[in-house]
């Protein structure tokens, strides 16, 4: 065999267009990819071959992956990617659970609702 028939025979083909991977192959989500073609669902970045995150399927760099699929804060709507606080049947950031008059942070146990949001013991 040329080298082109051997690769068109014998190499490994890309998940992402179907030709042969003659060069550097990435084996992710148990396919085979070329390098330019192993990319994040959302921004189209090159992944590289190093960390992602996978949905439904496809890969996602970290970035896109909190935006699309990460819980969101009922403080501050954002994408929760750490800990959390789960109260009033939601998800909070640590620092977006705070008093809903003084703002300081809600830290006890025990506190207080109005509107469903939290009041700190001094404001109750």
């Amino acid at each position: 065999h040329c080298v082109p028939c051997f690769a068109a025979h014998h190499s490994p083909r890309c998940h992402g267009c179907g030709e042969p991977i003659t060069d550097r192959v990435i084996q992710a989500l148990g396919v085979s990819w070329h390098a330019h073609h192993f990319v994040c669902g959302g921004c189209r970045k090159e992944l590289g071959g190093g960390g992602f995150m996978e949905q439904a399927g496809r890969p996602y760099c970290s970035a896109c992956y909190a935006d699309k699929f990460a819980a969101r804060c009922k403080g501050c709507g954002s994408p929760i990617t750490d800990k959390a606080i789960i109260a009033l049947d939601a998800k909070w950031h640590r620092d977006c659970f705070t008093c809903m008059k003084c703002r300081n942070p809600v830290t006890d146990a025990t506190f207080s609702v109005m509107d469903n949001k939290p009041l700190c013991g001094k404001c109750a």
